[in-house]
């Protein structure tokens, strides 16, 4: 069908240019009209447009439109992609954000922890000084109670055997008591200091 429409066409110049040829060659000139040439191409230009209105104008539209429509969703498609990057940066940074107060709270709480520890351990160590000091101190009494005992024991274990010397000498009653109140407040003087 194409290949019969391409031949027509072309014999239509070819059998319209002997009749331009004659006509040109009798009036001759370079204004003036010739309605035969003039009415051929007319026809000619019909006809070349029916056959592209016909076959090629709907394929070049259709190509166009689709262009266009190709060009429509790209843009749409850019704008979306653009809105999408745009939320997406807008999300990274909300996460950044949020991710940074996450960090400064943590960071906060765990100060907190550390200052709260270091508390803890200040008072368990002040506790455990204060327990050492109390049991040294009980201990240091015990030891000072034990020898004032024992210089007790010793110092009444002089005076028996000042009393024994005493008895054996055989004094009165009243030199023995001064004897042995002497002999307690010497031996009593140096415990009293300790």
């Amino acid at each position: 069908m194409r290949r019969s429409l391409i031949s027509a066409l072309a014999l239509i110049p070819g059998s319209a240019a002997p009749l331009l040829a004659q006509e040109h060659e009798a009036k001759g000139g370079l204004l003036s009209v010739n309605t035969g040439l003039s009415a051929w191409t007319i026809i000619i230009f019909l006809i070349v447009f029916a056959i592209l209105a016909k076959f090629a104008f709907p394929k070049i539209l259709g190509a166009v439109e689709e262009r266009e429509r190709h060009l429509a969703e790209l843009a749409e498609a850019a704008e979306k992609d653009r809105a999408e990057a745009a939320a997406l940066v807008e999300e990274h940074r909300r996460l950044v954000e949020e991710t940074r107060g996450k960090v400064q709270e943590a960071l906060g709480e765990a100060r907190n922890t550390a200052e709260k520890m270091r508390s803890e351990l200040m008072e368990q160590a002040r506790r455990e000084h204060d327990e050492l000091l109390a049991r040294g101190r009980a201990e240091v009494a015990n030891e000072r109670a034990g020898m004032l005992e024992q210089v007790r024991r010793d110092a009444a274990e002089l005076a028996m055997r000042a009393a024994e010397k005493l008895v054996r000498r055989s004094l009165d009653g009243d030199d023995n008591r001064r004897l042995v109140q002497e002999y307690l407040a010497q031996v009593a003087g140096p415990a009293a200091r300790a």
